[in-house]
């Protein structure tokens, strides 16, 4: 039974979305998402989703406990709430018709139009030849594009279609409401084990309790334990039980903390007990002046001229209502107060419990109290077809029963009202309206996510780069160092290196090799160039010649040597290359890696060395052996000094002393010459050649200085 319902434009409501449905039919049940609908300031509409007929038409249907039949506004209908739907209306084309016409009153509006038969799914559940109204005409009905209709959920005899349309105990189709056919659906694997819908509703501004309605199944994430459901026992009216309606045992209001309990007096109907009724439909609780009067007069508040009564915004209607079968229900106080619409800073707000004398009397089957929307939003409702434990075997559907439990924490709600209305916040303790105002600008989580994904890829990118970078540092030095630089250590050598001047890491000497190619082709192709640093002594006889810098290449060809150097061989070891150190252009060839290529021309003794002035460059050495004088030199002698002194002035170009080359000295001196001085150690570091001693100045040591 929907009373009392405004005719305003819907819009959506503020509130959790929508989610996942919990279940997947059969005998087992399922738990559907309900939608939440504004259909005016202080009035919403929960409605459900269902497909009709065999187009599959998508519409919604307002949950409605207080009636029992099933209609939706059709194509046909132009009148204004039919109008606010967009167009979305229902298709009856491919129905069965009945040629019986549908027309229901309700306290507010009336819809009428035929009836027809058409299959109408509800999640997974098909009931096929569904009864329902194609309406045609609907008054004072909140539609929108939000819902068509209305699925009645109350007992099946108070559906005015089955007055029509008698229930069959055949097959064939008859007029029985949604309910019925549901949960009498054959075979019986097909249909909810247990027989009974149930519903919770959301509050505006809050998602602590969502919108559910349970068909067959509990819904998990309110109700843990099933065992904590009351029930309470359903009153009949002469003809049986039409309504979730049950005894009022008491109301309670408290003021301060005190307990002030309304006078109930006895029914409109002469029982001992006023009765209520629960009924979805409504966004009121709807009572007798004398109850409404007991609750309100706790408060010290009495009815307006209008016959409506008024609370100061700021001060919160605390009560409780007692059941047949259950404890003490607390109703949220912003359940039971409402500002005025588009007045949000008025001082008196409201009363949603309302008087209504006219509607609720003796002959009414209403009773004494509609329960509300304001009501049902604190308890999780239980519309059970069969008494628990519930066995659909004996499923008869007629000894329902109504289940409560209550869920809302007074103290908690009492935070919540000061919070909104004293404090001015929304519900659940959000930000002011101020922040809440200033999320709106606040970028999307999309947005959001996709930023974070670009920052900690360009961190990957910057990361990787650093190390690139240095890692090619490393192999730039690496590059420097000889290769034969893990060898050190080994042997009884010591590995001596020369340090070019003003230079203060050795991990930029070239490698070996490359030094003998510079020395090679730097003395070997030099055009009158006399290095600053060379000085004349008595140890120091230099015969200059056009070609060379401290001495010529007394190389004795077997022919005749090529009278034009071709500069653009770089095997030819006669061809003019460039001494990298000096500033000559030439490529580097190959040089020659046997000592028996080479004679000694310029000699050097030690004491000429150390008497160079201060002033003079001399070659650094990692460390010096000074060796005896002998007129008999050995080769272990050689070995074991290993290396000889460099040139003066010979650093920073890398000069040769050589007197000539013995083209025909034995190569088997050589061999063991070189043997007894390479191989006692796995390197020679020193980037210097050794020929043979003079005899004629034993002093003196044969050096080629390949820096």
């Amino acid at each position: 039974m929907t009373l009392l319902k405004s005719a305003r434009v819907s819009s959506r409501a503020e509130g959790k979305q929508r989610a996942r449905d919990e279940g997947t039919g059969g005998t087992g049940g399922m738990v559907l998402n309900l939608e939440m609908v504004t259909t005016s300031y202080d009035s919403v509409a929960y409605t459900v989703p269902v497909s009709v007929g065999s187009a599959q038409q998508n519409l919604s249907l307002q949950v409605d406990t207080g009636s029992s039949d099933l209609w939706l506004a059709s194509k046909s209908c132009s009148t204004a709430s039919c109008s606010s739907t967009n167009g979305r209306l229902y298709d009856p084309t491919s129905s069965t018709p009945t040629n019986i016409n549908f027309t229901i009153n309700y306290l507010s509006g009336t819809v009428s139009g035929p009836i027809v038969w058409d299959s109408v799914q509800l999640g997974t559940y098909i009931v096929q030849n569904q009864a329902l109204a194609a309406a045609d005409t609907v008054s004072d009905e909140p539609l929108s594009v939000d819902f068509d209709g209305i699925l009645g959920l109350a007992l099946p005899l108070n559906s005015v279609i089955e007055q029509e349309i008698p229930s069959a105990t055949n097959d064939n189709p008859d007029g029985a409401p949604f309910s019925s056919n549901l949960f009498s659906m054959s075979p019986a694997s097909t249909a909810p084990s247990q027989p009974f819908f149930s519903l919770t509703f959301a509050r505006p501004g809050s998602d602590a309790i969502p919108s559910l309605l349970g068909i067959g199944m509990h819904p998990s994430s309110v109700v843990p334990d099933p065992s904590k459901i009351n029930y309470s026992t359903l009153l009949s009216q002469g003809i049986g039980i039409l309504f979730w309606k049950t005894n009022v045992q008491a109301i309670t209001v408290y003021v301060n903390g005190q307990a002030r309990s309304v006078v109930l007096n006895e029914s409109v109907t002469g029982a001992a007990f006023p009765t209520a009724l629960l009924d979805s439909g409504v966004p009121f609780i709807i009572t007798t002046s004398s109850i409404a009067n007991g609750i309100y007069g706790a408060l010290g508040i009495s009815p307006a001229s209008d016959g409506s009564y008024y609370v100061p915004c700021t001060t919160p209607l605390n009560m409780t209502i007692t059941l047949d079968g259950q404890p003490e229900l607390p109703i949220h106080p912003l359940d039971l107060t409402s500002e005025p619409s588009g007045q949000q800073d008025s001082q008196y707000c409201v009363g949603l419990i309302q008087a209504d004398d006219a509607q609720l009397t003796a002959t009414s089957d209403i009773g004494d109290m509609v329960l509300g929307v304001p009501f049902m939003r604190n308890v999780y409702t239980v519309l059970a077809y069969e008494p628990p434990p519930f066995n659909a075997s004996v499923y008869t559907g007629i000894r329902p029963t109504l289940g409560l439990m209550g869920l809302t924490n007074i103290t908690e709600a009492l935070d919540e009202f000061n919070n909104v209305r004293v404090l001015n916040q929304p519900l659940g303790g959000a930000p002011s309206q101020q922040a809440a105002s200033s999320s709106d600008t606040k970028m999307s989580v999309g947005l959001e996510v996709l930023i974070g994904l670009i920052g900690f890829f360009a961190l990957c990118v910057t990361l990787f780069g650093l190390k690139w970078f240095m890692t090619r540092r490393q192999w730039k030095k690496q590059g420097m160092v000889d290769t034969d630089r893990g060898k050190k250590g080994e042997g009884d050598c010591k590995a001596y290196q020369l340090t070019r001047r003003n230079f203060q890491s050795s991990d930029d000497v070239p490698p070996i090799s490359t030094l003998r190619t510079l020395a090679y082709s730097s003395y070997s192709t030099r055009k009158e160039k006399v290095s600053e640093y060379t000085f004349d002594s008595s140890g120091t006889r230099v015969e200059l010649d056009p070609v060379d810098e401290f001495g010529e290449w007394n190389v004795k060809y077997e022919h005749s040597p090529p009278s034009v150097f071709d500069l653009s061989d770089p095997w030819d070891p006669y061809a003019a290359n460039r001494d990298t150190i000096v500033g000559t252009d030439a490529p580097l060839p190959d040089s020659p890696t046997s000592l028996d290529f080479f004679t000694t021309n310029h000699r050097r003794t030690l004491d000429e060395i150390s008497g160079v002035p201060e002033s003079t460059s001399v070659p650094l050495l990692a460390e010096r052996h000074h060796r005896s004088s002998s007129s008999q030199s050995s080769d272990s002698d050689v070995a074991e000094t290993s290396v000889g002194m460099a040139g003066v002035g010979t650093v920073a170009r890398g000069s040769q002393i050589i007197t000539g080359l013995h083209h025909g000295l034995p190569r088997s001196d050589n061999t063991d010459r070189n043997s007894s001085s390479f191989d006692s150690c796995n390197e020679v570091a020193a980037p210097s050649w050794r020929s043979s001693t003079s005899h004629e100045h034993p002093e003196i040591v044969d050096v080629i200085d390949m820096h």
